[in-house]
This record gives structure tokens, C-alpha cells and sequence, in this order.
């Protein structure tokens, strides 16, 4: 394997609206802008982890043009060229490939990109950096991404396969990726985690800007040739401007990473949580000696397991006696929910959009 370490790009996705998290994530205001009661949003922590990596001058997020200002305000150390704007949702592949034409066109077509989710909350940061600088290593020979080692059997994650191990120094490994597999059932997911084979699908993939156009190119052509004429052309902006409509709706999974080969995958723990509902705040805050974790202006009294959060902005907040309910307050709307059915949230979203409330989407 080449000892010279690539140019590298940390590609921070950051265009998602997350509405499992909903009232206190909006369009306006998507998940990865939150912060839950810390002191950084999950899209400041991503933000800092890439740049203790690559630099900040390397580190790109691509969001949503409606997007674009609430991250300028909320990443204020970036350098403005930094923050690459979709003229509109089009998913992970061409957001990805939006990221490869600005480090192709800034480091030539060798440099790699690290695409990374801006959403999921890291608990080992140490042990994170480690695994990314050895799958940039990696994806200077092919694609490469990084799997989760599954703490329990999960049906609301894809799963990857490991494959054959190769032979690397260090105590880390890399393997072959055996096959990517869309979310299981119950069953098929304790089978999964009891095999010892397989490993959560993170999302986070590392390849040259070079592969990425190639993959591009073969897979999803029309997102190949804007991808190609956007790293030649003397305007990209405008080039991207004109042509994004037409590039196909699909994640970087389904449309190229499933049909590329030769990938690799880094198995690694790391505490990561992909934040998908409120049931996942106990991962990330600690809870009290009753199971409870309380943000914000509000008091929870006589209770266990649940979660109160005020969000800023919102009435002061008193919940007494109940158990295992999430209840979020925001300064327009409220949400009460069993915290066992914290994925149902979106059928909330969805009524109310049903019902023309677009002021609360």
C-alpha cells in the first residue's frame, strides 16, 4: 500500500430534513443543526471531526440551497466556497459527486473524498480518526467504507457482509465487502449479529474524486456527464444550475456502491448512533438514575424513562408520573408520544402537511 498520504476531502452531507425528530427538526432547521443539549449540533461535531482530519479548508458540506444560510450561521469558521449548495434534493450520489468536481477541481482527480453523514452522533472520536485515516489510506486503491460492529439486532439499518480479511499491519482490519443487504426483519437481523459476519451500514464511503466520476459514468450516466462537465467547465455553479434537475434521485448505496466492485470495508465500534428518533437521546445524554433525560426549560417529575425536552423558544414544560414518553415543546408545536413508537413520528409530519401546515414542516 502507497506510504504517501493522499489529498483528502471531508464531503459532509448535510442536506436531510430528519422529520423522525420533528417538531424540534424542520426543514429550516433539519436534525444535523441540532444539539440536544450540547454544545456543538451534530452537524458542528462532523464539521470538526473532518477538519482535524483533512483541514478545514478541505472540508466541504453539501446541503440544500434553502439550507445553505442556517449553515453559514451555524459554521461560521468555513470558508463560504466550502458550503456546496444542491440547487434541489437529489440524494447521497449526486451529492457525493458534487463534492468529488470541487476536490477534482481543486487537486486533480487523485485526491480522495471521505463522504460523510453530518448526522450521526460519535461517542469514541479517538478511534473514529483512526479508522478514516486508514480508509482514506485504502481508498487511494479502490472504494472503500467503514461498517459498525452491531451492538444488537437492528431493522432499521442496511447491513454489509465481511469478507475475506487482508493482510494490513496494524491491529485494524479491512476486508473485502461481501455484499451490501437492505434492512432485515427481526429474524434475519439476530441471524445477522449471531454470524458475527455482518456489520451496520454507516454510510460513509472513501474513494478518489477519479472513481467516483468513473462510477458515475457507468452506473447513473446522466449524473456522470453533468458530474463531467461541471469539473471542466469554466462556471461549475452554472453548469450544476442548469442540469441538476435531470440527474436521478438515488442514494450512493443503491445507485453505484452496490453495482461497484472491488470495495473494502473497515469494521470499527466507535459509539456511533445514527440519531434516527427520540428514543435515541439516551445514547447521547446521559440519563438520570430513573432512566430519564430532561433538555431544556422543563421538569420532570415522578417519572422513568422518558424524555422532556424544551426546545428554545418553547413555554416552560412540567410533566409529572408518566413513563417511557417522549415529550418535545417547541415554541408552535407539541409532540407526546410512547417512547416505543418514537419511529411513528413522521405519520404526525405527514398530517400535518396533509393538512396544509407547511408552517410546521
Amino acid at each position: 500500500m502507497p506510504s504517501k498520504e493522499p489529498t483528502a476531502f471531508a464531503v459532509i452531507l448535510g442536506g436531510g430534513s430528519g422529520t423522525r425528530l420533528w417538531p424540534a427538526s424542520r426543514r429550516a432547521r433539519p436534525k444535523q443543526l441540532l444539539s440536544f443539549g450540547a454544545s456543538e449540533s451534530l452537524l458542528g461535531a462532523a464539521v470538526r471531526r473532518g477538519a482535524a482530519l483533512v483541514g478545514l479548508e478541505n472540508t466541504l458540506i453539501v446541503t440544500a440551497a434553502d439550507q445553505a444560510a442556517a449553515v453559514r450561521a451555524a459554521i461560521p469558521d468555513l470558508p463560504a466556497a466550502n458550503i456546496v449548495a444542491e440547487p434541489m434534493p437529489r440524494n447521497t450520489a449526486a451529492a457525493v459527486g458534487l463534492g468529488a468536481v470541487v476536490a477534482q477541481r481543486r487537486a486533480g482527480p487523485d485526491a480522495v473524498i471521505a463522504a460523510l453523514p453530518a448526522d450521526p452522533f460519535i461517542g469514541d472520536e479517538a478511534t473514529f480518526a483512526r479508522l478514516v485515516r486508514l480508509a482514506i489510506a485504502e481508498a487511494r486503491e479502490t472504494i472503500v467504507t467503514i461498517g459498525v460492529m452491531p451492538t444488537h439486532p437492528e431493522t432499521g439499518f442496511g447491513y454489509i457482509r465481511q469478507g475475506t480479511r487482508l493482510a494490513r499491519p496494524g491491529t485494524d482490519a479491512v476486508h473485502d465487502v461481501g455484499g451490501f443487504y437492505e434492512k432485515p426483519d427481526r429474524a434475519t437481523a439476530e441471524r445477522y449479529v449471531s454470524s458475527g459476519e455482518y456489520l451496520w451500514n454507516s454510510g460513509m464511503f472513501f474513494l478518489t474524486a477519479r472513481r467516483m466520476l468513473d462510477e458515475a459514468r457507468r452506473h447513473l450516466p446522466s449524473l456522470g456527464a453533468l458530474l463531467d462537465e461541471a469539473v471542466s467547465a469554466r462556471d461549475a455553479d452554472a453548469v450544476v444550475a442548469a442540469g441538476y434537475a435531470d440527474a436521478p434521485s438515488i442514494s450512493i448505496d443503491h445507485g453505484i456502491m452496490e453495482k461497484a466492485a472491488g470495495l473494502r470495508v473497515v469494521p470499527g465500534a466507535f459509539g456511533w448512533n445514527d440519531v434516527g428518533s427520540w428514543a435515541a437521546l439516551p445514547a447521547l445524554r446521559a440519563p438520570d438514575a430513573r432512566g430519564n433525560v430532561v433538555i431544556g426549560g422543563a421538569t420532570l417529575i415522578d417519572g422513568d424513562g422518558s424524555i422532556v425536552m424544551a426546545d428554545e423558544g418553547a413555554p416552560y414544560v412540567g410533566v409529572l408520573g408518566v413513563r417511557d414518553l417522549v415529550v418535545v415543546v417547541t415554541k408552535d408545536a407539541v409532540l407526546v408520544i410512547p417512547k416505543d413508537r418514537a419511529q411513528d413520528v413522521r405519520r404526525i409530519v405527514e398530517a400535518a402537511k396533509q393538512s396544509g401546515r407547511d408552517d410546521l414542516l
